[in-house]
């Protein structure tokens, strides 16, 4: 594996006191030229016509702040780095789909439950925050192939070795040049509902995404309930994902287990 970093261990994630404080997501939480009212225009449980629907499980938000001029240079044309307290997030998220279906389909034989692991930064279009994907690592060949082909995602196939003890998480994948992560955690406590405009809220309450097909920008959105999001201790990481970006991290990561929510997700749309 190509490693980036050595293994880190009892990285207990803290809420910081600005944490606590009311943000105007326009003025101080994210970049100023957010759209205050993006949220207004995101579908919701009663929205039609949803593609996909899912349950994400088993996951963990792993956060590391970023120079955001160096994470700009890595964006297509037309994306704008989305920026909290003057710093850029790249996280590495590894998850569970799990009772992935088409909605209008029947459940797809071998991507009905898989492993899957992102690299994600956030951004904006136009105003409108989003999640950009730097790879998407995934156990069903037919996900990747939809994911690829459908959603226009970068997404990977790769192996995966996982297991989970009670509130323990043993993770492990490896593509097929040899590039991998390595990562085990426990969740812990429920912390409070993350509040509009703190850092919480800011790197996991994204419900749009963006993709690149040549020169063309998509969106695509999800609807799911706010997370629960739990305390979490990171007892062993060994990475070559992020590395394989070519971004540069600052500092130790910020982690946060979440419960399970149901997912649905939209067909992605010229942005």
């Amino acid at each position: 594996m190509n490693a980036w970093s050595p293994v880190i261990g009892k990285q207990l994630y803290q809420r910081k006191p600005s944490e606590h404080h009311e943000y105007s997501y326009h003025e101080d939480m994210s970049s100023p030229h957010a759209d205050i009212g993006w949220e207004s225009r995101l579908p919701d449980e009663t929205t039609p016509w949803a593609a996909m629907k899912m349950i994400w499980k088993d996951l963990l938000f792993i956060h590391w702040r970023v120079d955001p001029k160096l994470l700009q240079s890595t964006l297509p044309d037309g994306l704008e780095v989305d920026t909290f307290d003057g710093s850029a997030w790249i996280a590495l998220v590894p998850f569970t789909m799990a009772a992935t279906s088409p909605t209008f389909l029947p459940p797809l034989p071998f991507a009905r439950n898989f492993h899957e692991c992102n690299v994600r930064t956030y951004v904006l279009k136009d105003g409108v925050p989003g999640v950009w994907f730097y790879s998407l690592d995934a156990a069903s060949r037919i996900a990747v192939f939809g994911g690829r082909h459908l959603w226009n995602l970068n997404y990977v196939n790769a192996r995966f070795q996982v297991e989970k003890h009670d509130r323990t998480h043993a993770y492990r994948l490896t593509r097929g040049d040899g590039t991998g992560t390595r990562i085990k955690w426990r969740s812990g406590d429920v912390m409070p509902r993350s509040e509009f405009g703190s850092l919480r809220h800011f790197l996991t309450e994204r419900y749009n995404l963006y993709a690149a097909k040549g020169r063309r920008l998509w969106r695509g959105a999800v609807h799911h309930e706010p997370w629960t999001l739990r305390q979490a201790e990171l007892l062993e990481l060994e990475d070559g994902l992020i590395a394989d970006t070519g971004i540069k991290t600052i500092g130790p990561p910020i982690c946060m287990a979440a419960d399970p929510v149901n997912v649905r997700g939209w067909m992605p749309k010229r942005a």
